[in-house]
């Protein structure tokens, strides 16, 4: 009763069915499914292609958003002989097809009922609909068996909806006063911790953090990497100013920081904030220099790898003795996808923020269980109205456990300062060794710490709990932003990636008295930082030494930077105290890399022949299943699928949506045809078949596939208007919400008697981020898919335990 299909149409195609109308048991299995084979892909170091306009991205742009459809075999031979059967379906949010799929007709009354929509509507919106629809269905079936007349009940009939809405405000509460307890700071915090922009002429905050003035301040004295690239670029900023994401974020956010301060006395500092996760993009012509500056030259078209598999950690002691670690930690942040980030939030996304993670953080088990606390003065917590008390926050201040107030003009100036302190607080654990700060300068930043050396304990409890937060996360209809460019979006773009330290508190007095000490620590890929954070110094050589970098690498692979490192540290330091000279080992050092890679071919074998099957098909089969594109003649299939033709053949007798969209704008082809993604898909590629099949008999199809995830982006101006035309008008700047927890699902009988519905299933699609899709995936690529997935189902238990 439940089936995965591997490298069709899609990656995959998820079914769960059974005989019946147990909507609930169906959508649980489905939902299990889908999150117990994405834990392994991003334990893989994969996840599922998805953004916040398009949901899940599939191949063909009519399953995008959830993909998913719910339908069953329903006998209603009354309703269906009405001549208007399919504008009562459409009534309802539903689609009626024959029994046996999309183009077959029904002759006695049975139909497969489903959602119509798929995108712009939660999986559970989409379900809801289609529960209360096909339970309309059979009782109007109901009525007409009596002889009833139901005109009427039609005419009135309107797809199921969900309800909701609600909000609070206060003259002496954010964001429209100051609590007490901020009115006791200095005048220069308080000017950033309200509803405005931090203006502060006695700080030297001046720059605007809305519109961008026509010409930048003198940044001769500045000294950071966002300045370094205006000044290196000067036109940059004019190319810039103008410009604001889909959710208003304009330059003058991401830059403020970076103009009031003018550099730090220890560290270069970036500069430049994100105000949302497309900051990155819209701006991406000053965050790519600056981030392959602050990264160690990452470039602009970089893969990011994320594994967080404790099984791939170096099993090695740090310190065997136990004289020389502390304590030892590992940390991260954490973005919700759909809202601003920090700089930029408003009141309420802060306040939707704190609900989802704690939400997360207090379904934790185990050695993860704890407690979630407010800043004290935080009205936004139920359960503890006021925040935590005063004591409780001073104590956990002083054993460096919680963020304090932003008195830092880098923090204030990026805008984290404002509606202070509303919906900020802490999550720990009971044994106090895990914690997670909400709403600090990211959403989430995740600690996991203990006294000694087990890092293995360390990081299992922290992707642990990174993933049951998520797991939450995910159920609400929200997740973690992540591309396969930056990995995990943070604020600042120093953490972006894994945003991942690894460090430990380490005593090493002789090593860290050499001058050439922080040369030292860069040849193994660490950095030391005094024992009270990054301003300070050491006195008694105790330092902070973590990895240095967070861009480019996975999180197990920085982990494992971090132990071979300070395990080679300690040796060194043992080396000093018994008198050895260590310059000729120090000079052959290098950071851990990892070992890897493997392949094979058969010439009677794809990629290179066809299989003895495939060679008894006909012909015109044939030439689609080896390694070229498909070209055939006898079916009119010309169009060629790797670059454009200058134009495009005739299309008058064509009938599908893209091609409307080339008929209605002929300077659309033009446009697009000389461009290709950065995994190389062309226009061509997309529009192939939907130039090669003119139309189908039944339905009106797409005409367009994509290639790869990018294909809907570099390719919009024809995909844009295709998805808006096949998904009933679903705008360009749409966001799409994702919703798969089944307890949202309505507890409705579809059909209590048992007579109506046969089986019922629930179906969708899923790819995997960082390949290509089917129509363009290579024959290594479509085996790597094949392996990360089917390591996914095997994983499966219960009732869904199978074989692949």
């Amino acid at each position: 009763n439940f089936f995965v299909w591997v490298n069709e149409e899609d990656h995959m195609r998820i079914i769960s069915m059974e005989v019946g109308d147990n909507v609930d048991a169906i959508f649980k299995r489905f939902c299990a499914a889908t999150e117990g084979v994405g834990k392994v892909l991003r334990a893989e170091g994969y996840d599922f292609m998805h953004n916040d306009h398009l949901g899940y991205i599939l191949t063909c742009p009519s399953n995008l958003g959830t993909g998913l459809r719910a339908g069953t075999i329903v006998k209603v031979p009354k309703l269906s002989a009405r001549p208007d059967f399919k504008t009562v379906c459409a009534k309802l949010g539903l689609q009626a097809r024959g029994t046996a799929g999309v183009d077959s007709v029904s002759t006695d009354g049975r139909f497969d009922i489903s959602n119509a929509d798929r995108l712009g509507k939660s999986e559970t919106h989409l379900v809801n609909v289609f529960i209360r629809g096909v339970k309309t269905f059979i009782e109007w079936e109901q009525k007409l068996e009596a002889g009833e007349n139901i005109d009427a009940i039609i005419e009135a009939a309107k797809p199921w909806e969900p309800s909701g809405g609600a909000g609070s405000s206060d003259p002496e509460y954010p964001p429209n006063g100051l609590t007490a307890a901020v009115k006791k700071l200095p005048e220069w915090i308080q000017l950033g911790c309200g509803n405005a922009e931090y203006i502060c002429s006695e700080k030297g905050a001046t720059f605007p953090g809305d519109v961008c003035p026509d010409a930048l301040p003198d940044l001769s004295e500045h000294n950071n990497f966002a300045v370094d690239e205006l000044k290196k670029d000067p036109a940059l900023y004019d190319k810039l100013k103008g410009l604001k994401t889909s959710k208003g974020v304009t330059l003058a956010k991401c830059l403020k920081t970076g103009i009031d301060n003018k550099g730090h006395p220890n560290i270069k500092t970036v500069g430049l904030v994100a105000g949302d996760e497309e900051s990155y993009t819209v701006f991406k012509d000053l965050f790519d220099p600056v981030i392959s500056a602050r990264h160690g030259g990452y470039p602009a078209d970089g893969k990011h790898p994320t594994d967080m598999n404790p099984a791939n950690l170096l099993q090695e002691k740090i310190d065997p003795t136990g004289n020389y670690t502390v304590t030892t930690r590992c940390r991260t942040g954490r973005s919700i996808r759909g809202f601003c980030l920090p700089p930029s939030n408003t009141f309420e996304e802060r306040r939707e923020v704190e609900r989802v993670i704690v939400k997360g953080l207090l379904s934790l088990e185990g050695d993860l269980k704890g407690d979630y606390f407010p800043l004290h003065g935080s009205r936004s917590y139920a359960p503890k109205p006021t925040g935590m008390s005063e004591e409780k926050e001073e104590e956990l201040r002083k054993a460096g456990n919680l963020f304090q107030e932003p008195d830092s003009t880098l923090l204030l100036s990026s805008g984290c300062g404002r509606h202070w302190p509303d919906a900020r607080g802490i999550f720990h654990n009971e044994a106090r060794n895990f914690f997670v700060w909400v709403n600090e300068e990211d959403h989430m930043r995740i600690i996991s710490m203990e006294v000694g050396d087990n890092v293995d304990a360390i990081f299992k409890r922290f992707c642990a709990a990174t993933e049951g937060v998520g797991k939450v996360l995910r159920a609400e209809g929200y997740d973690f932003m992540h591309n396969d460019h930056l990995g995990y979006i943070l604020t600042c773009p120093s953490n972006l990636g894994t945003g991942l330290r690894a460090g430990t508190i380490v005593k090493v007095p002789k090593l860290s008295a050499r001058p050439d000490f922080k040369t030292v620590c860069a040849k193994l890929g660490l950095q030391a930082r005094g024992t009270a954070g990054v301003d300070s110094v050491s006195t008694d050589g105790r330092f902070d030494i973590s990895n240095a970098d967070r861009l480019g690498k996975s999180e197990t692979h920085l982990v494992n930077v971090f132990i071979r490192g300070v395990k080679t540290f300690i040796e060194w330091e043992q080396k000093l105290e018994a008198g050895e000279n260590i310059d000729a080992i120090i000079e052959a050092a290098k950071p851990w890399e990892p070992s890897g890679g493997a392949g094979s071919s058969d010439p009677e074998y794809p990629p290179n022949g066809l299989t003895a099957a495939v060679k008894k098909l006909p012909e015109w089969i044939q030439l689609g299943c080896g390694n070229a594109e498909y070209i055939c003649s006898e079916k009119g299939a010309t169009f060629p699928g790797d670059v454009c033709p200058d134009a495009l053949p005739d299309l008058s007798e064509h009938n599908n949506f893209a091609v409307d969209e080339l008929k209605k704008d002929p300077a659309l082809y033009d446009k697009l045809k000389g461009l290709k993604t950065s995994k190389g898909v062309t226009l061509a590629k997309c529009l192939k078949t939907g130039i090669d099949n003119k139309g189908h008999p039944n339905i009106k199809t797409v005409g367009l596939v994509a290639g790869d995830e990018e294909s809907y982006t570099v390719f919009k101006d024809l995909f844009d208007p295709v998805i808006s035309a096949r998904h009933g008008g679903y705008p360009a700047d749409g966001k799409h919400p994702t919703d798969m927890n089944p307890a949202n699902l309505l507890q409705e009988k579809i059909d209590p008697t048992g007579n109506y519905t046969v089986t019922t299933r629930c179906r969708t699609g899923r790819s995997i981020r960082g390949f290509c899709l089917p129509p363009s995936n290579t024959f290594e690529e479509r085996r790597e898919v094949e392996r990360v997935i089917v390591k996914g189902l095997l994983s499966l238990e219960g009732d869904l335990k199978g074989d692949y």
